[in-house]
């Protein structure tokens, strides 16, 4: 596996301003996510897992180019994004490419299927009406559509053979990595693996990297080669998937994990209970934001002081006074 990444999250924060009060209005920031540093490496797997709130759907928007961050950068091959334009903008949105959720919203009904998963090269690419035809046919047989499905419109398809097309328009343009998020939590239970597996068939076949964002523990730990952990918009553990399932290191790891069902129902379950809700992102708690629904709080210094995120063996990584040095 080559050694240099293909994306990279380099202290990536997107802060919002927002009016609040109805009588005395008042500006007040929403820090979505902060100081993010990841990176994608080729034929990879990572996952951002969190719950709801945490920042991944902002972080894919800001990968996308959708948002602009307000600190940081995201580098594509070394290159800031956000300075791309023209060719190199469309090279960059042709290589990376995303499959969403909801499979029966992701699809414009109005157009014929063959038109939507050759929409990426009209866009981005100066091919041929023959060589588009030819690439959306081997995309959509890839994906284990038929030719004649072409022709048809997205109210013919059920939702898994939806998302098939959502994947075929995804790799039609050959990209180097695509952003997944929650691309089964909309589908029946019988077709997500069915789905999960053909992510798999096509990262073998075509050398893919994917970004998983979930928050189906499962799914991550069959898909994912790393995992990084966000809570309430910043990146508090990382590292290979085995070695953070196995051995969470952080204590929302720890109860995130503790909830997830086992494969095995006579397994023994001993599960961790957060205390209260998600924070708002408006009004975070001081010192570790995790403290005030932590099991294993030991006092003023997790009120008061952030935990900086400190590397603990290769790859490995976690932000919890438990491991200050």
């Amino acid at each position: 596996m080559n050694d240099a990444p293909i994306l990279e999250a380099v202290n990536l924060s997107q802060h919002f301003e927002i009016q609040t009060g109805l009588i005395r209005r008042e500006t007040r920031t929403v820090k979505a996510v902060t100081d993010l540093n990841f990176d994608i490496r080729p034929g990879e797997t990572l996952a951002l897992v969190g719950e709801s709130g945490c920042g991944k759907t902002t972080t894919t928007r800001l990968l996308l180019r959708l948002q602009t961050p307000t600190g940081g950068s995201v580098r594509y091959d070394g290159h800031d994004i956000n300075q791309l334009s023209g060719a190199a903008l469309k090279a960059y949105r042709s290589r990376v490419q995303a499959v969403f959720q909801d499979p029966w919203s992701s699809i414009n009904p109005r157009v014929r299927i063959q038109d939507f998963v050759a929409e990426p090269l009209v866009v981005n690419e100066n091919l041929t009406r023959g060589e588009i035809d030819r690439r959306v046919h081997e995309a959509m047989d890839a994906v284990g559509l038929r030719p004649q499905d072409a022709r048809k419109f997205s109210h013919e398809f059920s939702g898994g053979q939806r998302q098939r097309i959502a994947i075929a328009s995804a790799i039609v343009s050959r990209p180097r990595l695509i952003i997944l998020d929650e691309p089964v939590s909309g589908l029946d239970v019988s077709i997500r693996s069915q789905i999960i597996n053909l992510f798999k068939d096509l990262q073998a076949e075509y050398g893919l990297s994917y970004i998983l964002v979930a928050h189906d523990l499962a799914t991550t730990r069959y898909l994912a080669d790393r995992v990084a952990v966000m809570y309430l918009g910043r990146m508090i553990e990382q590292g290979p998937t085995d070695e953070v399932f196995d051995a969470p290191a952080h204590p929302y790891t720890q109860a995130l994990l503790s909830a997830a069902l086992s494969a095995d129902p006579n397994a023994p379950r001993h599960e961790i209970m957060m205390n209260g809700e998600v924070p708002s992102p408006l009004n975070p708690p001081s010192g570790c934001a995790f403290h005030p629904r932590c099991h294993r709080f030991i006092g003023d210094v997790c009120k008061t002081l952030r935990p900086r995120l400190q590397h603990q063996a290769p790859g490995r990584c976690v932000s919890c006074h438990l491991h200050d040095r």
